[in-house]
Parts: C-alpha cells; structure tokens; sequence
C-alpha cells in the first residue's frame, strides 16, 4: 500500500476549496496546501480540513508547485489546483492503483479533465481530450515545462486511469479575456528571456489558432461556447506575438541561435575537433617545480567583459604564488584593455576573426606563441562548457609544454591537466581558482581587479557634462542577453526610489541601449549619460555612490573599481554570477514589478558601505 500525499497551491480559494477537500476526504493520508498570501479564508478553511497549511511568497507557478513537491511525505503526490475536483470513479481509481499490495505499477499516472466554461460542459475545441500527469511517484519525480505552465517529469512509465477531474473554468468572457492576456505577457517574457523573437509570420497566428481549435478539433460541436472559446485562444496566441515585437523593441538584446543553426555549428565543431585530435595528440607532461618555472600564459577568448573580469583573481594568484615567472595573458582584442595590470606582465589581443579574414595574421600569433617556449599554458574558460576556440589555442601555444583547464566536454582532448570541477563551488569566481591546483598555489582573495578609469579628470568631464552633483548612483538598465534584462519600467521605478533616497541617479548605456536608457531617464526623473567607452565608464562607477545593474559587464566592471553594487538577477544565476564580497548585494525580483527587492538591497548597501567608510581611519 502506498501513501498519497494531496498538494494544491492556493491564493483566495475559499470559493472552492471547501469542494476540492470534500472531493479528497478518505482519499489522502496527507493534504498539503501552499498559500501566497490569501486574505479570506483560505487558510481557515484548510486548517478545519485538517490539511497542512504553509505559506510562501508567489515565485511563480513551477516554482510553487516544486516547493510543495519537497514538502510532501507521500510516497505518491497527487496535484491539484484549487478549482479541480475529482469525480468518485477516478477518486476510487485512484485509491485502487495505491492498494495494490505490491505498490502501483507506474511512475505516473496520466488524468483526463473536463472542463466547464461560461457555465457549459466543453468536450472538443482547446479543451480536446486534456490528458496531463498529475499522479505520481514522489521519489524521482520534478517539473519541467516553464513558469507559467509547469509540467510534472518523472523516471518510469505513465499510465491512464479512469474516471474524470472536473475543472470549473472562466465563469464569464470578461475573466477569461483578462486572465488570457496576463497569460499572454507572462509566456511571452519568458519566451523572450529564452531567446524567442518576434517575426512577421506570427501575425498568421489567429487565423491559424481558430482554424485548429473550432474546425480541426471540432470546436464548432460545443456550439456557442465553441466559438467564443476559439475566439479567445487565437487572440491568446496573437497576444503572445505582440508582446514578443514590443519586447524587442522595449528590451532589445542578441537573438538566441536557431535549431538549424545550433546544428550546423555542432556538425562543424566535432569535424574541427576531431582533425585538432589527429594533428595535436593529448599532451603528456609534467608541469615543473614552483621555482622553475619561466612562463605561463593565461588564454581567455571570451570578449564579454565580465569574463574577463571574472579572469583577474586567477591572474593575481599566479603572480603572487609564481613570482619568478612571467605571466601573459592571452585577450579578446577588444577588451584586453580591461585586463591589463600590475600582474600581468604581458597581454596578448587575440581577434577570433582573424582566422577567417586575415589567415596569415593568426598563422604569424602561434609561432610567436610557440616561440615563447611556455612551461605551462591554463585554458581560462568556463567550467561549464567547452570552448574549442581557447582550448585549440593553449594546446598550439602550449607546444610541448603543459596545459591546464577545467575538465569538461571535449577538453580532455586538449588538456595534460584536467581539472574537475568542485560542484561546491557554484559561484563563477571561486571555480577560476580550481585553475590553481596543479600549481599548488593559493588563492588570493575573490575580488575582481581593473586599472580603467583611474584618471578622475574623465569622470570629472562627464560630469559635468550631464550636470550629475555627488552622491550619485549609476543605473544600468541593459544587458548583452535578453534573459537578463529587467524592464525598463522597473528601472524606472528604482530610480524614483533612489531619488527620493537623496541619491542623483545617472542611466549609463551600452551599443543599441541608447533607447532604452533614455525611456528609463525620461520616466524617473533621472539624468542619461552620454555614449562613454569602457575606460570612461570605469571612471563614473569610481565616483559614483552605488550601481545598480543587471547581470551584465557593467555590474562586474562597478565591482572590480569598488563601487558598492546591487546586481538584479532574473533567473537562478544569483549563486554563479555575484560576488562575495562586502561591497555587493545580490537582489533576486519575484516578478517585473518586485521593485522593493532591489530597493532592500540598496539599502542594505548603503547602511552596511556606510558603516565601513565611518569606521575607517
């Protein structure tokens, strides 16, 4: 016999809660209620039921639904929503496949649903046959899908039962159109984080999406309610379109690779690799004492400005613990400049076109590279996936010499010494320093490090220009990746708070931003930076005050001068992405309008680098 556990995330159900319990009562060794904050009797009415009631901010509805999966006891976990109701055939169905002595036979068990809308029975149309696993093995089981639409995944087979859960839909036009366009901008957000853009041909979506549900799934059979239903849906699907075009034109950001793409690349990768494998075998040699070592080249490939920060621990480390030892850098072109400091001894630009435009330029690099007679050469690159442009390059530089990377991919291919990844270590700046295990070295300190914009006569021009009096706080409001950009409005918002803190607020900008921080400056009150480089850019974040930024360049550009920064992370990138240091505050929104979670964190900056400046001598 197996327990059931009953989990049912609520927010003001006291409508149809009392049904749902009613329908469950003699079914569920144990009712779990998740709440977001109800303020009629939802709770009361769960507690007198006898379920167990907890409470949890709204995360969204993935996030809410994994949370009482961890809470649940049962061996089986049966979901529901407030308004879903089993009938007595499924109810008995259900209790049947857990008694079996045995235990039930599968991981999961698909539910068929009827629904009611607008007070009528609906069969065919959108509604057609509403199959969906909502029982199953506790143990190995997770959600899938997205936020907005979750999807229980579990590790076995999925059977049917029979009976049916009735689900009590929209109860007039008006709710169905409201909860359909909310709908609507939530997928679309989460679609455009992933990478979805907007094209002409979704405009095709409404003629399209009726066709499917009223005639290719027989809506029309459902009579009146067929045709509104049908009506409903393909505007729900033109929508999603919409929002995508005012998203890319509000938020902007790189497009995501296509499936086509991302295949052809692939195909052409592993022809690279395997010829690289034939002409340069794995290295085998040994790295030699502390003490002996000459020189040793750092290869970082990447020309996002935050990896190359991310990069400059790393470096101070080999300076420190090798400092006999001449220590190059091998840098994107464009922003070797960043890198550049008193622990390297020499940076090398590195264009990854030049292999396609200017051939004999980068045959010219490996030979001057091959003629450095390196003694080691560490591949820098992320941890967590391979790149086969840096990893080609040390293995070439590298010569007879040894090459060091984190083992991942294809890496081991290239590298004499693999170095696994310690999964404890989840933040980005603590898993470079791994790098330093074959050396025996030690670590020295988290911080990332810039020299740009330590001329205060740049920053002193700029303000001036913009007519910005300290204290100031810098807000930017951009990102190279969609995903991770908060919207405008939201910044917007942040900014008004920053004012009303007594803080001058100036929105700096990146190529194609100028749009974007303008609307953000226009709404708030703020003032907008003029177009500024990097180095001028470093200069303002050494004056300001605080920053606030997404999770881009920008906010690990304000670390490395140490400005005070708040970092806004849209998805979990929070454990690998911030830095664990005193001068910075990871804030992590619930939502596009959870504006005071930023604000929080300012605050706390502000009170805590206060502190720190007053008890300073």
């Amino acid at each position: 016999m197996a327990s059931l556990t009953v989990t049912v995330i609520t927010l003001n159900e006291q409508d149809v809660l009392p049904t749902l319990l009613e329908r469950v009562r003699g079914l569920a060794d144990e009712i779990l209620i998740v709440d977001s904050g109800s303020s009629d009797r939802t709770g009361e009415i769960a507690r007198a039921a006898g379920a167990r009631f907890v409470h949890n901010p709204w995360p969204g509805f993935r996030e809410q639904k994994e949370l009482a999966l961890s809470l649940a006891t049962g061996d089986y976990v049966l979901n529901l929503d407030a308004d879903e109701f089993l009938d007595p055939e499924l109810a008995r169905a259900i209790r049947t496949e857990l008694d079996r002595p045995g235990g039930a036979r599968h991981a999961g068990y698909r539910i068929h649903f009827r629904h009611t809308c607008f007070g009528r029975r609906v069969r065919f149309g959108q509604m057609w046959r509403d199959r969906r696993v909502r029982l199953f093995r506790r143990e190995g089981a997770r959600y899938g899908g997205t936020s907005i639409h979750p999807k229980a995944l579990v590790d076995g087979s999925i059977g049917d039962l029979p009976g049916r859960c009735d689900h009590d839909g929209y109860r007039d036009i008006p709710e169905a159109r409201a909860k359909l366009a909310r709908d609507a901008e939530r997928v679309s957000r989460e679609r455009f984080r992933a990478g979805k853009r907007f094209h002409a041909w979704h405009l095709l979506r409404w003629p399209a999406g009726f066709l499917k549900r009223y005639v290719l799934r027989l809506g029309f059979l459902d009579g009146l309610v067929g045709l509104q239903l049908a009506s409903l849906y393909a505007r729900y699907d033109l929508d999603k379109a919409l929002w995508l075009r005012r998203l890319e034109r509000d938020i902007g950001g790189a497009r995501g690779r296509g499936a086509l793409a991302s295949r052809v690349r692939e195909a052409g990768r592993r022809a690279v690799i395997a010829l690289a494998t034939t002409l340069w075998p794995t290295p085998r040699c040994a790295l030699p004492s502390a003490p002996d070592f000459r020189k040793v080249l750092v290869v970082r490939t990447d020309e996002r400005v935050g990896n190359q920060l991310l990069t400059t621990a790393l470096l101070r480390a080999l300076e420190h613990g090798l400092p006999q030892a001449e220590i190059h850098l091998l840098a994107a072109a464009r922003q070797s400049s960043v890198v550049a400091s008193r622990h390297v001894d020499c940076v090398i630009p590195f264009e990854k076109r030049l292999a396609f435009r200017r051939p004999w330029r980068l045959v010219a690099l490996l030979r001057a590279l091959r003629r450095e007679r390196y003694d080691a050469v560490v591949e820098a690159g992320h941890w967590s996936c391979f790149s086969l442009t840096a990893s080609l390059l040390s293995r070439i530089a590298a010569g007879g010499g040894a090459v060091i990377g984190h083992l991942r991919g294809e890496s081991a291919h290239f590298l004499s010494h693999p170095v696994p990844h310690d999964p404890a270590n989840q933040n980005e700046a603590q898993a470079k320093l791994e790098l330093l295990r074959p050396f025996g070295i030690l670590p020295r300190g988290l911080a990332p490090e810039t020299e740009l914009g330590s001329d205060p006569a740049v920053a002193d021009a700029l303000l001036a220009l913009t007519g910005v009096r300290s204290p100031f706080a810098v807000l930017n409001p951009g990102a190279r990746m969609a995903d991770r950009r908060w919207p405008p409005a939201a910044h917007a918002a942040v900014a008004r708070g920053l004012l009303a803190r007594g803080l001058t607020v100036l929105v700096v900008w990146g190529p194609g931003e100028e749009r974007v921080a303008r609307g953000v400056a226009d709404s708030s009150g703020a003032r907008l930076a003029p177009a500024t480089d990097l180095a001028e850019l470093a200069a303002l974040l050494r004056r300001a005050r605080l920053c606030v930024s997404n999770n881009s360049g920008p906010m690990h550009l304000a670390v490395a001068v140490g400005t005070p920064t708040v970092g806004v992370f849209l998805t979990d990138d929070a454990r690998r992405w911030s830095h664990q240091l005193p001068i910075f505050q990871a804030a992590e929104p619930r939502g596009d309008e959870d504006v005071e979670a930023v604000l929080a964190a300012c605050d706390r900056l502000l009170a805590s680098t206060s502190c720190l400046a007053s008890s300073s001598p």
